[in-house]
C-alpha cells in the first residue's frame, strides 16, 4: 500500500533529491508500524510503499520500487532493518543494489541516521557507501585468497586444479579391456554410464601419455 503525504508536507519538502520514496516494511506489532510510519510521516516523501514482513528474505515491493527509481532519488527508511537482517546484507544491498543506479539512502533512526549518498562530495556523506565497498572489495580478496591456497595445497599433494577427471584409473582400465574385446565406444560409454565424448577424451589422453 502506498500512503501519499499531504499538501503542506509537499510545499516543503527538500530540494536537494529528486524523489524521495519511502519504504516501511511493517510487522504485527503495532507499536513497531507506528513508529515508523510516524517517522516517514514526517519525512516529507513522495509516498510511502508497506511491506508486510516475512520469514523469507525476498522483498518484492522493494525490489519494484527500486527499480523505478533513477540516480538522485533517495530511499527512506527508519531503520536499518527495514532493509536488510544483518550488516552483511545491508552493506551488500548498499554495494550491488544502490550504489549502481546513484540512489540516496536516508536512514531515520539509530546510529546510521542521516542522508547517505553513493556519489557525495563528502567523506561523511558516502562513508556507509564506502564501508560497503570496502567490504565488497575484501570479500573478493579473501575469495580469491582461499581459491590460490586451495591449489597450491593440491599441488602439494600431486593433484592439479579444476574439474575432477570424469573417469579414474580403474573405470579407464576397464573400458580399454572391453575396447580390446571389440565392443564399441559407444555401447561402453552406456554401460559406464558417462558421456560418449567424455570416454573419447579419456582414451585419447591415455593414449597420449
Amino acid at each position: 500500500m502506498r500512503t501519499p503525504v499531504n499538501a503542506s508536507q509537499e510545499t516543503s519538502e527538500p530540494t536537494i533529491n529528486t524523489i524521495r520514496i519511502g519504504y516501511a516494511r511493517v510487522s504485527t506489532r503495532a507499536q513497531d508500524h507506528l513508529s515508523q510510519m510516524e517517522a516517514l510521516a514526517g519525512a516529507h516523501c513522495r509516498e510511502v510503499v508497506e511491506e508486510t514482513a516475512s520469514t523469507r528474505k525476498d522483498r518484492p515491493k522493494l525490489t519494484a520500487t527500486i527499480e523505478r527509481m533513477t540516480a538522485g532519488d533517495t530511499l527512506v527508511i527508519y531503520k536499518p532493518d527495514r532493509v536488510a537482517r544483518s550488516v552483511k546484507e545491508l552493506l551488500v544491498f548498499l554495494e550491488d543494489t544502490l550504489a549502481p543506479r546513484g540512489i540516496n539512502l536516508e536512514i531515520l533512526s539509530g546510529i546510521c541516521a542521516g542522508l547517505h549518498r553513493p556519489n557525495g562530495q563528502t567523506v561523511a556523506d558516502k562513508m556507509l557507501f564506502m564501508v560497503a565497498a570496502m567490504a565488497a572489495e575484501m570479500e573478493r580478496d579473501l575469495i580469491s585468497e582461499r581459491t590460490l591456497d586451495g591449489l597450491a595445497a593440491a599441488a602439494a599433494h600431486g593433484r592439479k586444479g579444476g574439474r575432477p577427471p570424469a573417469l579414474d584409473a580403474d573405470t579407464l582400465a576397464i573400458a580399454r579391456a572391453r575396447l580390446a574385446r571389440g565392443e564399441s565406444v559407444t555401447t561402453i560409454a552406456k554401460h559406464l554410464k558417462v558421456g560418449r565424448s567424455t570416454l573419447y577424451r579419456a582414451l585419447e589422453g591415455d593414449d597420449r601419455q
